[in-house]
């Protein structure tokens, strides 16, 4: 049974090096949770970290309609005034996509680059290379329907305003009310006010709600625990493109790297029977033409093979001749050709006939069209040709052999 180490990594780590994490099973249970520094962490198979706090900010933008490969392009310009620093700086991750007439809503969550490479590099140095990373803001409860979520724990709280992309606030929460009434006032202004706030409070934290928070005209109610690593296997990978970890990058490539070596030897079995296949096959087709230029010479001294088919059956022909015997041209055995490619269906078959120079033409009314064209296959396969006469109802028989 595999296990994965989840890391709460705030903006203060590694500097203190002190921090929330929690082991957890494949099946996504809890198996250990603590606090502590690298060196006190349980061991496990895969490290995950999450980004607490403001460590990443979340943007929702538009975009026209057009191909993905101008979608990084099209994102840092669209965003760039939006992020305080230069957007060749920043790790661009896309989150939601949701496709409208005339063009596309993006949610994007927006990491420092350094400071995403820093972390890996870190990790890396002290034996945990992280498998993935995941943004607390989208980790946090809610987002899935029109109402709002509070989450509270000691090292921050993070707003989610509905479908909205997820606000992270400093605690404590009195510090916190300044902005969340700003967030409700434009919630407000655009009649979208929530008529409350679920609060998700960590386990051992007190929420302690100042008495400022009834100036906002929204209630709050006291919902389920914040366990902020539950959410992570639902939660998008923030390593893609050149953070994909290289130990494990692009994991449906290595669970594929063993069926894709077994087909590739198998195409390679496959090539090598295939080229012993043509190479014996060659083999074979010299030995025939060897034989056929041996029964040549020994048939035809001092003749020059130009077509050696033609000639030894000229050969036989004569031959056969001299023997009293019937050439494969002659009358009766272009009949008995006839006779054999039409089988049983040759009696009252024929209406006339006609036979000149080698040539035996056949006047054939009973037959159709469809049964002609098996006809000729048969006489074919026979080594005689079978063409149509000056009506449609002639087929004139003839031998391959060119005289």
């Amino acid at each position: 049974m595999s296990s994965r180490l989840i890391v709460l990594v705030d903006e203060h780590w590694p500097t203190r090096p002190s921090a929330p994490w929690a082991l957890v099973g494949d099946d996504g249970r809890l198996q250990a949770e603590g606090s502590s520094e690298p060196r006190h962490w349980p061991p496990a198979d895969d490290c995950v970290i999450v980004l607490a706090g403001s460590q990443c900010t979340w943007h929702e933008t538009r975009l026209p309609r057009g191909a993905r490969r101008e979608e990084a392009r099209l994102l840092a310009y669209a965003l760039e005034d939006r992020l305080l620093s230069d957007p060749d700086g920043q790790h661009l991750t896309v989150v939601g996509r949701e496709v409208e007439e005339g063009g596309v809503t993006l949610g994007v969550l927006v990491v420092a680059r350094e400071r995403l490479r820093a972390l890996c590099a870190q990790l890396a140095a002290i034996g945990r290379p992280p498998v993935a990373a995941h943004a607390e803001l989208q980790c946090a409860p809610g987002g899935d329907n029109p109402d709002w979520h509070l989450a509270v724990a000691e090292h921050g709280l993070v707003l989610r305003p509905g479908t909205a992309p997820a606000i992270a606030l400093d605690p404590p929460l009195a510090t916190a009310l300044p902005l969340l009434s700003h967030a409700l006032d434009r919630a407000r202004a655009a009649n979208t006010l929530p008529a409350s706030i679920a609060i998700h409070a960590a386990p051992g934290v007190d929420v302690g709600m100042p008495p400022e928070a009834a100036d906002l005209g929204c209630r709050f109610d006291a919902a389920a625990a914040y366990l902020w690593w539950q959410a992570c296997p639902a939660a998008t990978n923030l390593l893609q493109g050149q953070f994909a970890p290289s130990h494990k990058r692009a994991g449906w490539v290595g669970r594929l790297r063993g069926p894709m070596r077994l087909a590739a030897a198998s195409a390679a079995i496959l090539l090598l029977a295939s080229a012993g296949e043509v190479l014996l096959q060659r083999q074979r087709l010299d030995d025939l033409e060897l034989r056929m230029q041996r029964l040549f010479e020994t048939a035809l001294p001092n003749t020059p093979a130009i077509a050696p088919a033609a000639q030894l059956q000229r050969r036989l022909d004569e031959v056969r001749m001299r023997h009293g015997q019937l050439r494969d041209d002659d009358l009766l055995a272009l009949l008995a050709a006839y006779a054999q490619a039409r089988g049983v269906a040759t009696r009252d078959s024929v209406a006339a006939l006609d036979y000149r120079d080698g040539h035996l033409t056949l006047a054939l009314p009973a037959i159709p069209a469809s049964d002609r064209d098996r006809l000729g296959a048969r006489l074919a396969a026979l080594g005689y040709d079978a063409g149509a006469g000056r009506s449609g109802a002639e087929m004139v028989i003839r031998t391959q052999v060119v005289r």
